[in-house]
């Protein structure tokens, strides 16, 4: 009989075991989806046999649940850690990068966005299966991580076209003049 033992990885550094909790999540999603999508997909809805009843469902429901949860507790765990530990005598500059500045930039990014698109989010009633949903509320905030989602990305990308255009050595070298 076989037993797991984990004696050998107190030696590996943290890119490796962030690695192997990457492969262990991307499988239990594969194994997770895979089995929704091939197991009792096209059961036929009780109350209306024109839309599907997946019978694993409920599954990926809890799967994500979990995932949201786990990833939450460990984001609130590492900002608690870092501010708890963060070494107050280099002002926040990690390597000869504002850490601190670009940590703070990002927060204000994302609260600034939210708010903004939750303000301009659409309370439009939509109809969903047939029955019209209007509440306000969740309409504007489904609207808020939407457009905030598309945001986002749309500044990740200009930051890594950014970088990848080397305008910011230009600029440097010109602010040392």
């Amino acid at each position: 009989m076989t037993h797991i033992s984990f004696k050998h990885t107190k030696d590996l550094d943290s890119e490796q075991i962030s690695k192997r909790i990457l492969f262990v999540v991307v499988a239990l999603i594969a194994v997770v989806f895979g089995a929704f999508f091939l197991i009792g997909y096209d059961i036929p809805y009780e109350d209306d046999p024109s839309f599907n009843a997946p019978l694993l469902t409920d599954l990926v429901l809890v799967f994500i649940y979990v995932l949201v949860t786990v990833t939450l507790v460990l984001a609130v765990a590492s900002v608690t850690l870092s501010v708890k530990t963060r070494d107050k005598s280099t002002q926040g500059i990690v390597n000869n990068v504002p850490a601190a500045k670009i940590a703070l930039g990002t927060t204000a990014l994302l609260f600034a966005c939210l708010c903004l698109t939750f303000a301009t989010g659409s309370d439009e009633p939509v109809t969903v299966n047939g029955t019209k949903y209007a509440d306000w509320f969740w309409l504007k905030t489904t609207d808020m991580f939407i457009n905030t989602s598309f945001v986002l990305l749309a500044v990740a990308v200009c930051g890594v076209a950014f970088g990848i255009s080397g305008y910011n050595r230009k600029i440097r070298r010109l602010n040392k003049r």
